[in-house]
């Protein structure tokens, strides 16, 4: 039991840094303004209040995607 809750500590502070890491940007991202792979967040004004979109550059591809919304 303690092993389990554990690791569940382990695991959620794994993906706080990543998070809390990811970079606002005032303008909307295009492929030449990101390296592959990486994401960024941009308030496009489609987001409920107290949130922000996700964009990220495909690894492989010339694409940026509109990803989900997220909290500040």
């Amino acid at each position: 039991m303690n092993i389990l809750c554990a690791s569940a500590v382990l695991f959620s502070a794994g993906f706080a840094p990543a998070e809390a890491a990811m970079k606002v940007v005032k303008q909307k991202p295009t492929v030449s303004s990101l390296a592959p792979g990486e994401a960024v967040l941009y308030d496009d004004k489609r987001c409920p209040a107290g949130m922000i979109a996700r964009y990220t550059r495909a690894k492989n591809r010339d694409e940026i995607r509109r990803g989900q919304c997220v909290h500040q």
